[in-house]
């Protein structure tokens, strides 16, 4: 069956910050909202196929880890009638899903329940893209390392086969920034979501990521508030971009951003990361003890930036979850960020991501209960995110 829609794929439980945030894209790129998402599961939604949507999603969109166009469907439980069906969509679909002498690459996910192993699907969808569009007197050829476009084969919810075009040409988590990560970096896609949980505001807050590591927070910070644009391949070939150019959003925002960090070393790995992001500018690298950050050293940092006075502001961490240090170590670190929180006060807040029950432990007593608390994975880590009111 011939389908039409634009997928848009996140962590699990970020299907609210993920549509907030393509209505804050499509507002500001196409001068309108986009309609109200079919939900499939806690971290997929599911649009009417837009090609202006489908640009700014995949331009934008910094919280998902892919942007995918739906064009086929299949009950088909065994292999021969999964070709024979897609081969006979494929010839008769009107749309311009390819050029003479496109390489093409396929992949496969959650398709468990079919009659099949995954090497035999993948042959099964590449056979039949390349024989449909050969009954339109198109060649295809299998190219895994340069596609000109990237398909995706998977089981939705129904069970039924969806095959898929990958908007993005691969995951959307890695930005290419980010060449030296240090100990356990936090995946782009993320601090993207991080920052938008907790209501992240760069026209008022002051930011400070006071463990940075490789700098992933601060840096996504600056990109999010200017709406910087990607570069997607896949969309020119579609001829989805429409001559677009593509700008960021919100050129002039000009958030205060600040990146701690005790270890020197790891300071400068954040400040070529920054570079490479082209936002290097925007942050101040500081040197700082998460035990011993005074709320004056942020204060004289803003005040050298045009901020007499903080009306808001945002501590936003990603603490270590024990795999390296042992607990009464972890507890320790973890007492003193409930002591520094606590020392800023308001008009601050403070989020985190952490995937321990002893973080919660040892920062009630300290903070109090906090205002939100979301379960968000981590890779394939049950964590969540807590934000307190100081």
């Amino acid at each position: 069956m011939i389908i039409d829609e634009l997928r848009i794929v996140g962590s699990t439980q970020t299907n609210v910050v993920m549509h907030a945030e393509l209505v804050r894209v499509a507002q500001r790129a196409l001068g309108r909202r986009p309609p109200e998402p079919r939900k499939e599961g806690l971290g997929t939604l599911v649009y009417p196929f837009d090609p202006d949507l489908a640009w700014a999603a995949v331009t934008y969109l910094r919280t998902p880890t892919r942007v995918v166009w739906d064009v086929y469907r299949s009950t088909a439980q065994r292999l021969e009638p999964l070709y024979d069906e897609l081969v006979r969509d494929i010839h008769l679909d009107p749309r311009r899903l390819f050029l003479d002498g496109d390489g093409i690459s396929v992949e496969v996910r959650r398709v468990d329940e079919f009659a099949a192993g995954e090497r035999q699907i993948v042959g099964t969808v590449k056979n039949a893209l390349i024989d449909g569009a050969h009954a339109r007197r198109v060649r295809l050829h299998v190219d895994p390392e340069r596609p000109v476009t990237r398909w995706i084969a998977r089981h939705d919810d129904r069970n039924e086969l969806i095959v898929s075009i990958d908007l993005g040409g691969g995951s959307l988590a890695h930005r290419g920034w980010r060449r030296e990560a240090g100990e356990a970096p936090l995946r782009e896609h993320l601090a993207a979501i991080l920052l938008m949980l907790a209501r992240f505001d760069p026209r008022r807050d002051v930011l400070v990521d006071p463990m940075c590591g490789s700098g992933t927070i601060a840096i996504e910070a600056v990109l999010a508030a200017r709406a910087m644009p990607r570069e997607a391949p896949t969309l020119a070939a579609l001829e989805l971009a429409r001559d677009r150019k593509a700008v960021p959003l919100f050129p002039d925002a000009a958030p205060l951003v600040v990146g701690c960090d005790v270890d020197l070393e790891v300071l400068a790995i954040a400040r070529d990361n920054g570079r490479r992001a082209n936002c290097g500018d925007a942050i101040t690298w500081q040197r700082a003890d998460i035990a011993r950050l005074q709320p004056s050293t942020i204060a004289e940092i803003a005040a050298e930036h045009g901020r007499p006075t903080i009306d808001s502001g945002l501590l936003l961490m990603n603490p270590p979850y024990g795999e390296r240090l042992e607990d009464p170590e972890l507890a320790t670190l973890y007492a003193a960020i409930g002591e520094t929180c606590k020392r800023f006060g308001a008009p601050w807040r403070a989020g985190f991501l952490v995937a321990t029950p002893l973080f919660e432990k040892v920062l009630l007593p300290i903070l109090g209960a906090p205002r939100i608390k979301k379960p968000l994975a981590n890779a394939n880590l049950r964590a969540y995110f807590y934000l307190w009111d100081l």
